[in-house]
């Protein structure tokens, strides 16, 4: 066995994913947060480094922690690249963050969070970490409430990436926020369009899952072709489909 992930193998294919590198959700994001120049941010999750050092013009420092070293290594060289001498990436887990009880004055976390192991201890730190009135600052793809669409997409995450753990429901984000003493708010849904043959590559997906993948896409309800926006060719290979996405506020 292996600790081999997409994120340790094709690290700079994550660096430039025009998805992670150029969404429209950072700039959202940076205008929720209201940055004040002397604020401290950490990221969550941090991947190539992109959400922290779209914040680094912002704020004084910014800090960026990722499991995986490969991550941490691509996302420091680009920093570097970049002249964000105000942003430092380390490893480290979500679930167990290595910082004092109000640190930061703004936290994020953009699309890592079905990746965690376990959701509600890194929601429970996220709000230890963060300082009073501070702002904590989500994207990701969400499951709907329907219980046969969350699990047709949770499944067919888990073939792609068998790092995925979960991506939660509304609900199941507004139950945890609230246990943590977060606001709660939605501050705007959109459909994240997904391109089947480079998420099948960024992934590293071997032959026999993505024939499990073809699959369940082929097999997918009526209703999961229309949530999902799901587009086969007309040889019958997926073109392309769309997650739900949401950037969600929490105010400790």
């Amino acid at each position: 066995m292996t600790n081999e992930t997409p994120f340790s193998i094709n690290a700079e294919m994550y660096r430039d994913e025009k998805v992670f590198a150029e969404g429209e959700d950072l700039g959202l994001m940076i205008k929720t947060a209201e940055c004040q120049a002397e604020q401290w941010m950490l990221d969550i999750g941090a991947g190539a480094g992109h959400t922290a050092l779209a914040f680094s013009p912002y704020v004084q420092e910014g800090i960026g922690i990722d499991a995986t070293k490969e991550m941490v290594e691509v996302a420091s060289s680009f920093a570097q690249e970049k002249g964000a001498g105000n942003v430092r990436f380390q490893q480290g887990m979500a679930e167990s963050l290595p910082f004092p009880d109000d640190s930061f004055d703004i936290i994020t976390c953009r699309y890592a969070a079905h990746h965690f192991s376990d959701v509600r201890k890194a929601v429970s730190e996220v709000a230890r970490v963060l300082k009073k009135n501070g702002r904590f600052l989500l994207v990701d793809h969400y499951a709907p409430e329907d219980p046969v669409l969350d699990e047709f997409v949770n499944h067919l995450n888990q073939l792609r990436d068998p790092s995925h753990v979960r991506e939660g429901s509304l609900s199941e984000w507004q139950s945890m926020f609230t246990a943590n003493q977060l606001s709660y708010q939605d501050i705007q849904k959109w459909n994240l369009p997904i391109q089947y043959e480079s998420w099948i590559k960024r992934g590293g997906t071997p032959a026999d899952r993505e024939k499990q993948i073809i699959s369940h896409l082929h097999q997918a309800s009526e209703e999961a072709r229309d949530t999902f926006s799901i587009k086969l060719k007309q040889n019958g290979q997926p073109d392309s489909f769309c997650l739900k996405a949401i950037l969600i506020q929490g105010v400790k």
